[in-house]
């Protein structure tokens, strides 16, 4: 088979895979954005300490997990 097909179904099938996930995280982040008000969020995170940044680091260390 043509090198460029094949790597154009591996591709597709990679994003058939990931594809599940990648809508759990839209729906993660809606109900996220529903559930928290803005104030919330920036109370916690938007301040410049180091508590914020330390908060920040931990919500973020299994985002790519």
């Amino acid at each position: 088979m043509n090198p460029i097909i094949e790597i154009f179904f591996e591709a597709w099938k990679i994003l058939l895979d990931a594809g599940v996930y990648v809508l759990l995280g839209i729906v993660a982040a809606g109900l996220l954005k529903v559930f928290l008000s803005p104030a919330a969020v920036a109370r916690h995170l938007g301040q410049g300490r180091l508590s914020s940044v330390f908060k920040a680091a931990l919500f973020g260390i299994p985002l790519p997990l």
